[in-house]
């Protein structure tokens, strides 16, 4: 059966259900763990909003490197809201991309989002409040332990190459 609705892959605080269901106004049906090759994840986007000047997650295409989220399955509405809180297309710009759900056999598109070229700066630590959230959403949606922990060495401060699939 072909369920009606937009799948929106979540990388960032937005992967934490409560985050993204307050940004969207709805109840959430549960979402299911996918794999974006050959894009890293980065805090490399800076910029203004709830958590001020500091950087915060984007993704950066680069081959060989792999970036784990949520794909949620959202009205088309929600788009708006998904806008509005991204502040697209200033901060942010729609993506889609190809994304592999873990423990499922087909590829899905899903609609993401990657930082506007005016708003990225040099890579660094993003807010502790705001990484926090970040490893609360892949540990929540039970995201593979290896990324988990590579999230966490980034949250001590630990220089990490980017992600790989297998790592």
């Amino acid at each position: 059966m072909l369920r009606r609705g937009l799948l929106y892959f979540a990388y960032g605080c937005n992967m934490a259900p409560e985050v993204l269901a307050e940004i969207v106004g709805i109840e959430l049906p549960p979402g299911w763990v996918t794999r974006l090759d050959d894009w890293r994840l980065a805090f490399n986007k800076g910029g203004e909003g709830a958590y001020g000047e500091g950087v915060v997650a984007n993704l950066v295409q680069e081959e060989g490197c792999c970036t784990y989220g949520v794909v949620y399955r959202l009205p088309y509405e929600a788009l708006a809201s998904l806008d509005a809180f991204e502040q697209a297309p200033k901060h942010y710009r729609r993506e889609s991309f190809w994304v592999e759900p873990v423990g499922r056999c087909a590829r899905q598109a899903a609609v993401g989002y990657v930082g506007q070229e005016n708003w990225i700066v040099a890579a660094g630590r993003p807010d502790a409040g705001y990484l926090n959230s970040v490893i609360r959403g892949a540990v929540l949606n039970g995201l593979p332990v290896a990324y988990i922990d590579w999230l966490k060495a980034l949250a001590r401060g630990e220089p990490r190459d980017c992600h790989r699939s297998g790592a």
